[in-house]
């Protein structure tokens, strides 16, 4: 999906598509840069098959050469902080960018002198953690009975046996089976939010559920269930009408998000691997990593992003399980959600939103960015 369409105009940037102004934009507390990544995303774009990536490390090069290229030019932003923060998959994209960034920055191959840290939304960094969890936030959620559970565990369980085995096209596919049926025996709950069916939620109204989903392959209904839905057709036109001629240097043959579908397959054997190692390294780097999560959140739920916080190998995991969770208020609520911090690690529980935090809770997304600027060294 393209930040520069999905990310800056139906979340976070100064304008909305009407042209109105962003109550919520984050441009409040500094400068906004949109990179529309894997390359074939958005506006961006690739001549030659071979330049798409494959896996994040191939991701991470190429934003690193973006960013060698943006910091040559725009010499301003060299002694500035900057912070890379992202959503969903863009977590395990942006966990590899500040790694490679973070490297480069140490053999002075690009003159950035405050890169400060990283925020991880709703970020599909642990995929298992994520499947092996589905059930059981359903469960309480009154979504499963107890049967139902039972099956869509049995369903997890089958792939972790294939992640374990490093099998991971093959559980790729099991990813979208599982998906399927969760979708069924729920009747269709909205992946985005909870509190919201399927067809009813913001994002997922072309989503093919039940027995009509059966003509299309695993990856087809992957696609269709995360990232068809923000491939919006008025975001499209007024990308490609409105945006294209402000910017000026669009190519008349590339179309906005025409290539994400080729971008998307390219990525199958890398999808259900993690990086919370990745994470790992970062925090080891002493850059600020904030994650913050949605409470609704059904594909990156709460729960898993908790476990796989667990499984970070950084000097003191114990201190971080052990600090306190505070609570914090916006304008709209008393009790917003929760913080939980240890040093250059926090955890931001956000009540209310659910997979785009900051659409779904703009006070709230402000006050997790507040938090990253405010701990970051």
């Amino acid at each position: 999906s393209s930040s520069t369409g999905f990310g800056n105009f139906e979340e976070l940037g100064p304008k909305q598509m009407d042209n109105s102004d962003n109550g919520g934009t984050w441009l409040q507390k500094g400068d906004l840069v949109f990179v529309d990544n894997p390359v074939g995303t958005g506006f961006s774009y690739v001549d030659k098959a071979d330049k798409y990536t494959t896996n994040v490390e191939q991701i991470g090069e190429d934003l690193v050469a973006w960013a060698r290229s943006f910091f040559a030019l725009h010499t301003e932003y060299r002694t500035r902080p900057f912070y890379i923060v992202c959503e969903s998959y863009g977590g395990k994209m942006s966990a590899e960018f500040a790694k490679q960034l973070y490297q480069s920055i140490q053999v002075n191959d690009i003159p950035l002198t405050r890169f400060s840290g990283v925020g991880l939304g709703d970020s599909w960094i642990s995929p298992m953690d994520y499947v092996n969890t589905w059930g059981p936030y359903l469960y309480a959620q009154s979504y499963l009975d107890e049967e139902q559970y039972n099956k869509a565990q049995s369903k997890a369980n089958s792939c972790q046996a294939l992640v374990d085995k490093q099998k991971f096209f093959d559980a790729t596919q099991c990813w979208s089976a599982m998906e399927d049926l969760i979708s069924v025996e729920t009747d269709g709950v909205s992946w985005y939010n909870v509190l919201k069916h399927g067809g009813d939620d913001d994002w997922s109204s072309t989503i093919v559920r039940g027995n009509r989903v059966v003509a299309k392959t695993p990856l087809e209904r992957l696609y269709d269930r995360h990232v068809r839905p923000f491939q919006l057709d008025a975001l499209s036109d007024y990308m490609d009408t409105v945006v294209r001629q402000k910017l000026g240097i669009i190519p008349d043959n590339v179309k906005f998000g025409a290539q994400s579908g080729t971008v998307f397959a390219k990525q199958e054997g890398d999808f259900m691997r993690p990086n919370y190692d990745t994470v790992d390294q970062l925090i080891s780097y002493g850059l600020q990593v904030t994650v913050f999560n949605g409470q609704l959140d059904l594909i990156c739920d709460t729960i898993g992003t908790e476990k796989w916080i667990k499984r970070l190998k950084w000097s003191e995991p114990a201190n971080f399980q052990k600090a306190a969770k505070k609570s914090f208020k916006t304008a709209s609520f008393p009790v917003a959600g929760y913080t939980k911090t240890y040093k250059n690690l926090q955890l931001v529980y956000v009540l209310r939103a659910g997979h785009m935090v900051a659409h779904d809770t703009p006070e709230s997304a402000l006050f997790v960015l507040d938090q990253l600027i405010k701990n970051a060294k």
